[in-house]
């Protein structure tokens, strides 16, 4: 077996748990999208329903968004590159942050800055008017900071933070629309599910971007191009 191939047959390991943790988050999805069915027959609809205060799915996207700081925090550890350690701690505690966010519902306290410089908004979730451009800005530090990355893991980051804060706010103005419109209440359900569901592929591809920058250095000490001395870096 030539060494290409063994490299091709291993770098799907990311892929695999990228996999994995998305249908993990599907199925956590649609159990509490038609909870409101079946769940109040055996009394779990409250550990199930995204609204509830302590539910199945917030404890998912919580545990995503720690391991997702763990891994990153060990990966900053072993790397030699300073700026690249850097980039990866500054992420790490900003996942940390998330998930925090997403226990407590902090963000929910951005509403009470608003209301009260700016009462009369119209909005029924007003902290979207400062989380909006706050979640900009986190991508921004977050895609800055990937461009000390390697290419795959700086890519899966991104596209991380640009899935969960993209669903986080972005379904939030959705939502807000439906409930002033009067929009029938199933449509507004799917919306809040479609939010929590996003939020979770968001989290997973933050979480694998590290197993890929792992995988990569297990490789690069493993496999070198044969036609090229200098290790495979990505």
């Amino acid at each position: 077996m030539s060494r290409s191939t063994t490299l091709r047959r291993k770098r799907p390991f990311w892929l695999g748990a990228l996999v994995a943790a998305v249908i993990v988050s599907l199925i956590i999805t649609l159990l509490s999208l038609f909870a409101v069915w079946w769940a109040p027959n055996l009394g779990i609809y409250h550990y199930l329903e995204v609204t509830s205060e302590v539910n199945l799915p917030m404890w998912w996207n919580v545990l995503l968004l720690i391991v997702t700081a763990t891994l990153m925090f060990l990966v900053a550890a072993n790397t030699p590159s300073r700026s690249a350690r850097l980039s990866w701690r500054l992420i790490a505690v900003i996942a940390l942050l998330m998930s925090l966010d997403d226990a407590t519902m902090l963000h929910e306290k951005l509403g009470l800055v608003v209301e009260r410089f700016a009462p009369d908004t119209g909005f029924t979730f007003t902290w979207v008017i400062l989380g909006a451009p706050i979640a900009a800005g986190v991508i921004l530090l977050a895609f800055f900071a990937s461009r000390r990355l390697h290419k795959t893991p700086g890519r899966l980051l991104v596209s991380g933070f640009v899935v969960f804060l993209g669903a986080a706010v972005g379904f939030e103005f959705i939502a807000d629309y439906l409930i002033r419109v009067e929009a029938h209440w199933f449509l507004y359900r799917v919306t809040y599910h479609l939010e929590e569901g996003l939020e979770m592929v968001g989290a997973a591809l933050m979480a694998v971007a590290p197993l890929a920058d792992i995988q990569r250095v297990y490789l690069r000490g493993q496999v070198t191009n044969p036609t090229n001395p200098e290790p495979i870096t990505d």
